[in-house]
């Protein structure tokens, strides 16, 4: 039997082994036109493009081969964030996004200021002069998407054309010294990312995802008390409805709709993030507005050892009783631990326990036998533990 004759399906099982190899898919695709097909899907279906390892010039191909952009179905690109982002590579790597409408994940780690290779490249007429603003290219697959953009607007637009999107990585373009120079986030519709589960990077973007069905977080910079809800989130039934209703059509447009976005953070469970804020007021403020948290991890830039009063700790166990279904807290590198409660008619309840924290000196080691007189290390208590 000729391999023409061949199930396509069957053919792409027999070259599935070979896709780690690029070098062999390539010299396949050459060889066999029967096995061309099958060899260039799998030869672009996965892309990693950096400078390291030499292989920039795709980017090139796939912004004039529209034909193997629609093939790629995962794109990271590394580029040096010394270039600036006037050259080629840049316009290559915008006319190449607007083409690989078939993405399921992308990862951009390119200069932090070049959002604007996210929008749809301008197409200038030959004739009159004039320049042409194309529609935005739609991406109905991609799920996955991690750059080291600030929200602007060019992002913002771009999360309107991929209602599929469950994770969102994002990095910032300030240090913790200068973040109160960094500009406010883009708005984001709520008809935009209705589907986003997982978000990673800038604090201060979280209340521009509330109405996300947001189930983990894991936030850098400083978490403030202004960042986040005053009121308890609402149950995560009553958040649901507003869920379904949430979303873009089939005609890529957002449906319309002018009631305010409600919050829902009844369905949050995971949450890392970093503070300056009291850690007590903090946690208060969090356990309001994501109720259903499972496990929270916060590192606070107060030093808690000038804190070791009973009514400090008192309040945490307080809060952490309030999160019912929470089984693991960490506060700055202090893990809290659940235990049931002692009366049998709370039972089901359970009570947090926090670890050892009050200083105690140090053993020393006994004094030498063959030296009769006692030693004095004169380090006047620096051997404390604290236990954490």
């Amino acid at each position: 039997m000729e391999l023409a004759a061949l199930p396509v399906e069957l053919l792409d099982a027999i070259l599935a082994p070979l896709a780690p190899n690029s070098s062999t898919l390539a010299a396949v695709a050459l060889s066999c036109s029967a096995l061309n097909p099958s060899a260039t899907r799998l030869l672009y279906r996965h892309l990693v493009l950096s400078e390291y390892a030499h292989n920039l010039s795709v980017i090139h191909l796939l912004a004039v081969r529209p034909d193997l952009a629609k093939l790629v179905r995962t794109f990271s690109v590394s580029l040096n964030d010394a270039e600036p982002a006037v050259l080629p590579t840049y316009s290559d790597l915008q006319r190449a996004l607007a083409r690989m409408t078939n993405l399921t994940s992308l990862a951009l780690y390119v200069d932090a200021s070049a959002s604007w290779i996210l929008s749809p490249p301008l197409v200038q007429k030959s004739q009159k002069g004039s320049i042409l603003h194309p529609d935005a290219p739609f991406y109905p697959r991609l799920e996955h998407l991690t750059c080291n953009f600030p929200l602007d607007a060019h992002l913002a637009a771009f999360l309107g054309h991929v209602p599929s999107l469950i994770s969102l990585q994002l990095s910032s373009l300030f240090s913790d010294a200068d973040v109160q120079s960094e500009p406010e986030p883009a708005h984001v519709p709520s008809s935009h990312i209705p589907l986003l589960a997982q978000y990673i990077g800038p604090a201060h973007v979280l209340p521009t995802l509330s109405s996300r069905p947001l189930t983990a977080v894991h936030l850098s910079g400083d978490l403030t008390l202004d960042l986040l809800p005053t009121t308890s989130a609402p149950s995560a039934e009553e958040a649901m409805p507003h869920l379904r209703d949430t979303g873009a059509s089939a005609d890529h447009s957002p449906r319309a709709g002018s009631e305010p976005e409600t919050d829902t953070g009844a369905l949050l469970q995971v949450m890392s993030a970093m503070t300056s804020a009291p850690p007590a007021p903090l946690l208060e403020t969090l356990a309001l507005a994501y109720p259903n948290l499972r496990c929270l991890r916060l590192m606070t830039t107060r030093a808690l050892f000038d804190l070791p009063d009973l009514a400090f700790y008192t309040s945490i166990a307080d809060t952490l009783a309030t999160l019912p279904h929470l089984t693991s807290f960490e506060l700055s590198g202090m893990h809290w631990h659940p235990r049931p409660k002692a009366e049998p008619a709370a039972s089901a309840k359970k009570e947090w326990v926090s670890p050892p924290v009050s200083p105690r000196p140090a053993q020393l080691p006994p004094p030498d036998v063959d030296d009769g007189e006692p030693r004095d290390y004169d380090f006047d208590g620096a051997f404390l533990d604290w236990s954490y």
